[in-house]
Parts: C-alpha cells; structure tokens; sequence
C-alpha cells in the first residue's frame, strides 16, 4: 500500500500544488505572445520592453526570459504566431468553381489576415522600424517566405502553375494579391470594401492564369 508521501497524497481536505499541465502551459504561452503583439504593435519595438511584457501577460519576468530569451525572440515568436493564421491550400482539394474559385477564394483570405488590426500593426512597425532595427528582417522574411510562399508554391507546382525549383511565380502571384495593402501602407489608399476585395480578387486571379497561356481555370 502507497504511503501518502509515495502518492502525492496530503492530509484529509488538502491539495498539493503541482506543476502546471503542458495544455496550461501552452496556453499561458499563447496568451503571452498575444500580449506581446499588442504592446509591439501599440509601442513599436523600440517602445516594448520585457518587464512591460511580463507585466501584462501575468507571468514573472523569470518565466518570460525562460520561454524567449531576449525582445529579438520575442518579437520572432509573434511574427511566427501570426504566420500560422495565413490561409493554406490542400495541393489536391478544390471546390466548385474549380481552380479559379480556389485562388480568388486565397486572396480574400490572405488580404483579410493581413489587414487584421494586429497583422497590419505589425507590418506597419516593421516598414517603420526595420532600419533601426535590422534584425527583425529575419522574422519577417521566414514568416513571409516559410508560413505563405512556400505552401502556396507546392499548390500551384501541383496544378502547373509554379515551376519545380522556382517560387518566382508565387510571389508574383502575392504581390498582386497583396497590392491593394500595400497602396494603403505605402501612399496612404483606403483599403477596399468587401465588394471591393472580391473584385480585385477576380482581376487579380484571371490575371494571373492568363498569364499561363493556356486558359486554366
């Protein structure tokens, strides 16, 4: 028979503080990296700092340097965090509508992301901080090239759209996509409606697959 130290078992009415779980865990991780992204966004890099971090997540500043060890990583976890959002496209799964529909349906989809108070917050702290600041280009360009080009490459090497070896057409598909926010960030244009992105979408898409020179879609 187990004794009560053997067991973990205490005196009658008591509980013994244990170890967090791993899902309580990963759930005070995310929750501090939306934090995070917050206060990157509201106070730029330059302005965040580690205490001010910890201080709003609830956790010790211990706890905080164990999970990022410096405002670098930090910064590079929430840019990741937020490069999981971006849509993604099954290589072999379309929808009525077919391939067209598939890739007008993935541009509204990424201008949508992208155009989230804390996504465009982001990206407008990178334009605006980046020179100070060179080190934030390898967050950005992994989120970028990792978490959208590379998946959207492998789905239209898989219907002949990209070539083997190459992501050339893939980011020339994106910047069409993407062209609507990058007039807002970069000469101050409204960003469209929602009738408004469904029509680039369809500009941009039949544009694209015109391109290809042989009707697809």
């Amino acid at each position: 028979m187990e004794s009560g130290a053997e067991s973990g078992a205490g005196p009658a009415g008591a509980t013994r503080r244990g170890r967090p779980s791993a899902d309580s865990t990963r759930l005070r991780q995310a929750r501090l990296l939306e934090v995070a992204r917050g206060i990157f966004v509201r106070r730029g890099y330059r302005g965040t700092t580690m205490d001010e971090v910890a201080a709003a997540a609830g956790v010790t500043k211990r706890t905080l340097y164990a999970w990022h060890r410096d405002k670098e990583a930090l910064f590079r976890a929430c840019v990741l965090i937020g490069a999981e959002r971006f849509p993604r496209l099954t290589p072999d799964r379309l929808v009525p509508g077919g391939l067209r529909a598939v890739l007008e349906r993935y541009v509204i989809d990424l201008h949508s992301e992208l155009t989230r108070e804390d996504s465009l917050g982001m990206g407008v702290l990178f334009q605006r901080e980046a020179a100070e600041f060179p080190e934030l280009s390898a967050s950005i360009q992994r989120g970028h090239l990792d978490y959208m080009i590379a998946p959207l490459a492998t789905f239209l090497r898989r219907h002949g759209l990209e070539e083997d070896g190459s992501t050339e057409r893939t980011m020339l598909f994106v910047a069409m996509a993407l062209s609507p926010l990058h007039n807002t960030m970069l000469v101050g244009l409204p960003l469209p409606d929602a009738a408004g992105l469904a029509a680039h979408a369809t500009r941009c898409v039949a544009i694209f697959l015109a391109g290809r020179g042989d009707g697809l879609g």
